[in-house]
């Protein structure tokens, strides 16, 4: 499995031809980045877990479960959760859909009050992002519990893999909250240049059936939907990245006793 370049990653691509973030991030920045967000105490339980880790027993267990069956299926369920849910509010959604994930149904604040009009689909991505940090967690702990019967080293990156998660975990979801912000400010980009082009062309006044306008291909609310979609693909994949480090131990691991 190919390795995904954490400087490089989708959803840092994706944000940038979106012109909501400025820059790339050095691979020397990311380290002092993510050493800053360690805190005394953190780093002390991360300290503490890693001298524990030699002491930690290992009980072989024999597990039915694969690992990359358990990770495709996984993925497979999230990406499709995602794709289903980009039905409009009152058109009939596809199996497997839930209710309070379907794309919101524009109206005329979302022209007229840009403010107003993106809340909804901020709770749209909001929702998104809560049911992937759950599906991702509970991913991640079931190839822990793998790892853990397979042998005293993967049974310790297991263990550290663990106290890592739980000490990021808040910080990746305060950063990960930040994203729907960025994508107002690529909403409002987009419905500010739209009524814009309306003044140049004489309209005066928003009209309630410009809606089926604004969501015909290449309409301004239309690329607006893809492109968050597009966001939330990226992301996925970027909380992904963890779990797929661990599926390359697993594999290494496997092709070393072979």
């Amino acid at each position: 499995m190919k390795p995904i370049p954490v400087t490089s990653s989708r959803l840092q691509r994706v944000l940038l031809e979106l012109a909501v973030v400025d820059g790339e991030l050095s691979q020397i920045q990311f380290a002092d980045k993510l050493g800053e967000l360690i805190s005394l105490s953190d780093a002390i339980v991360l300290a503490e877990s890693l001298r524990g880790l030699k002491k930690k027993p290992f009980t072989a267990a024999d597990s039915s479960d694969n690992a990359n069956t358990v990770f495709l299926q996984a993925r497979a369920e999230m990406l499709g959760f995602i794709v289903n849910s980009f039905v409009l509010e009152g058109d009939e959604a596809p199996a497997g859909g839930a209710s309070s994930f379907i794309l919101p149904r524009p109206n005329r604040d979302t022209l007229d009050d840009p403010n107003a009009g993106f809340v909804a689909y901020q709770r749209f991505y909001s929702l998104h992002q809560s049911e992937m940090d759950h599906r991702v967690v509970t991913l991640r702990r079931q190839l822990q519990h793998i790892m853990a019967g397979r042998s005293p080293k993967l049974a310790q990156l297991a263990a550290l893999d663990s106290s890592m998660a739980d000490t990021m975990a808040d910080f990746s979801r305060r950063v990960y909250a930040g994203i729907p912000h960025l994508l107002a400010k690529r909403f409002y980009s987009l419905n500010q240049q739209y009524r814009q082009e309306r003044l140049n062309d004489g309209a005066t006044s928003s009209v309630a059936d410009d809606a089926s306008l604004w969501l015909k291909k290449d309409g301004w609310l239309d690329r607006f939907i893809r492109e968050m979609q597009a966001v939330l693909l990226a992301e996925l994949e970027l909380r992904l990245m963890p779990v797929i480090g661990m599926l390359e131990a697993l594999e290494f691991e496997v092709e070393k006793t072979q």
